[in-house]
């Protein structure tokens, strides 16, 4: 070999070394990054030159408009772009829509804001409005018609520029009765059909006066591809969508070949995203693809974690986090346990009692079953003393009523009132008997639910109350709840930063299917405070008609309530960088392929502890309370 060819040898060799170590001389493992493209209409970025300026085009004036641009940023300005994260969920999405019946899946509620945009966004600090599809916007003094005007750079997956047909498009879609969502239906309706003033401007007009009409209409709508919906119809969108996904303009898309029935979905990053460069984007959607599996068995999901098969997951037990996580990947930093704190709506768990039928249509009974339901042992027994009784709707937040009722267990209080509603009589094995029938009712749980709910039965029992425990998968239990097909049924509701009362709890949606409403809960009160809650603008005084309704709620005894945690459990394999939070202000585990990203040093850490039994990594405190903090010092 000659002198020159050893020294284009020895170049190639340190710059391959160079590139693995940083300046402080650390070596790291670059991510391999892979991303798509699906365009067909190359469009370059840029305004329509037909398009005026007082109309949204090139030269915009944005006197009387509103905009934001030195707002916070929620992901790692640091954070490396590449590679893939595994994630895992209980069960396959019983549809891929965004909108229409059945639709509110655990895998929607990840991957949402990563398919689809909404007109504007907001602050991940302050919770002020700030820039996504539009650049700015404005209000009328009335407070009832919004204006948007859409960034003419903003473009679908497919290239063809974002518009005020769009929005249109989507209020239509959303409106449309086929779509088999009252509740979206109610919504949609509370606003006149949106005008698009010109291609880039778009005006929405409520036809109430509330203030979370903005609110809904700048943020909470996902903006759909009018090429791709119009013409379609409700019946039409939900058969073409139901197993598949509509591209959207996020900077992600789900391909085809990608989604594996009952196995996983993977969703990748595409190259050509037209916000990429926008404040809003900074080191955020890092990953080059993000893979969920669906795996019922806990046991398996636990093996696949502790083999490297999956990146990070959501410790759902108690009894997992104290026992199983304490191998000796966790005690050499491998894998890392992280608590973290922040301000998110826990929302309830509970057993939902279906009050449209007997017995649950007799509040003695609804009430007897929630005096039988041991919270105190389950929670010392099981649960490692880790949760809060729930007591509100509304818990951990500041919409909780502090003076509502404390229900506990009180088996003498459940017999005088099963007395009272005429169950008095027991047969040869215990049970309660009225007119000749057994005092029965069925309960439909998924797997892991028996360790508490047999000792529930148990105590049912005791009062001569038979429960025939069902086990059911959660699509089957989704369905009987969307239907009102039960008497009994475990249910866990997130809660919304702001309350929604009206969809959850309103008398006009009790009755029909496809809401939320699932214990069929009928209050004039509740209903006409809720008219009172939508039209005040003063945050204090909402806090006031919620902690009303969650009174009445409780006092209602619609649901039998539960237990909640004010904190997030993960466990990860320590190789991912994050922002100081973790996740975000009001967000769980579903932000993590969002904000996280592959950090080169930490993977090659690693990698290098994973050949070396003896080598251990910096675990750091297990609790993250960063918000918490930030929020003490506003």
């Amino acid at each position: 070999m000659n002198h020159s060819a050893t020294k284009i040898i020895l170049f190639i060799f340190l710059v391959i070394f160079f590139s693995a170590c940083n300046q402080s001389g650390r070596k790291k493992i670059m991510p391999e990054t892979s991303t798509v493209s699906v365009k067909k209409f190359d469009i370059p970025p840029g305004a329509d030159p037909t398009v005026p300026a007082e109309l949204g085009g090139n030269g915009f004036k944005s006197e009387g408009w509103q905009t934001k641009t030195d707002y916070n940023i929620s992901g790692n300005k640091n954070a490396v772009k590449g590679g893939e994260i595994i994630l895992s969920l209980p069960e396959y999405p019983i549809t891929l829509r965004v909108i229409g019946k059945d639709y509110n899946t655990f895998f929607h509620n990840y991957m949402i804001d990563m398919l689809y945009e909404s007109l504007l966004s907001l602050d991940p600090v302050t919770d002020e409005y700030i820039p996504c599809l539009a650049t700015h916007w404005k209000i009328s003094d009335d407070k009832k018609t919004y204006s948007f005007r859409i960034n003419p750079d903003a473009r679908w997956a497919d290239g063809k520029p974002v518009t005020a047909e769009d929005v249109v498009a989507t209020w239509k879609l959303m409106a449309d009765p086929e779509i088999l969502d009252p509740y979206l239906n109610t919504l949609a309706g509370s606003y006149e059909t949106p005008i698009a003033e010109s291609k880039y401007i778009v005006t929405i007009k409520s036809r109430v006066f509330s203030w979370r009409q903005f609110y809904y209409a700048a943020y909470n709508f996902k903006i759909l591809p009018a090429h791709l919906i119009d013409g379609l119809g409700g019946k039409g969108f939900i058969e073409t969508y139901n197993f598949k996904y509509l591209a959207g303009s996020g900077p992600y898309i789900v391909m085809d070949n990608d989604l594996k029935k009952d196995q996983s979905i993977t969703i990748r990053r595409r190259s050509d995203y037209w916000g990429e460069k926008e404040r809003f984007s900074t080191g955020i959607n890092n990953f080059d693809a993000i893979k969920i599996l669906f795996i019922i068995d806990e046991s398996l999901e636990y093996e696949k974690f502790k083999k490297g098969e999956i990146d990070v997951l959501s410790v759902r037990k108690a009894s997992s986090w104290n026992e199983k996580f304490e191998y000796d990947d966790v005690k050499r930093g491998l894998v890392l346990k992280r608590k973290i704190f922040n301000e998110y709506p826990n929302g309830y768990q509970g057993i939902a009692l279906n009050t449209r039928i007997a017995p649950f249509n007799d509040i003695n009974i609804r009430k007897a079953f929630s005096y039988l339901f041991d919270r105190k042992k389950f929670n010392e027994k099981l649960f490692y003393n880790a949760y809060y009784p729930i007591n509100s709707y509304f818990p951990g937040t500041e919409f909780a009523n502090p003076s509502n009722p404390q229900t506990g267990f009180n088996p003498d209080s459940a017999v005088v009132l099963l007395a009272a509603s005429g169950w008095t009589q027991k047969n040869s094995e215990g049970y309660l008997v009225k007119n000749g029938k057994v005092f029965e009712a069925d309960l439909q749980f998924q797997k892991g639910m028996d360790r508490w709910l047999t000792i529930y039965q148990e105590d049912l029992k005791k009062a001569g109350i038979k429960l025939n425990l069902k086990e059911t998968d959660y699509p089957t239990a989704f369905k009987i709840g969307m239907e009102h097909n039960f008497r009994l049924l475990p249910i866990s509701w997130t809660e919304n930063v702001i309350p929604n009362p009206e969809g959850n709890y309103t008398s006009d949606l009790a009755d029909k299917p496809n809401t939320t409403n699932w214990s069929g809960i009928k209050d004039k009160r509740i209903d006409s405070l809720c008219v009172v809650y939508n039209s005040l603008f003063d945050n204090n005084e909402r806090i006031k008609v919620i902690r009303e309704i969650d009174r009445i709620l409780v006092e209602y005894y619609g649901y039998i309530l539960m237990w909640y945690a004010p904190y997030h459990r993960f466990v990860f394999h320590n190789k991912f960088g994050y922002p100081d939070g973790m996740i975000g202000k009001y967000s769980s585990i579903y932000d993590v392929p969002r904000l996280w990203y592959f950090d080169p040093e930490k993977s090659f850490d690693y990698q290098e502890a994973v050949k070396d039994k003896n080598r251990t990594l910096n675990s750091g405190d297990t609790e993250n309370k960063y918000w918490i903090e930030l929020k003490s010092k506003q």
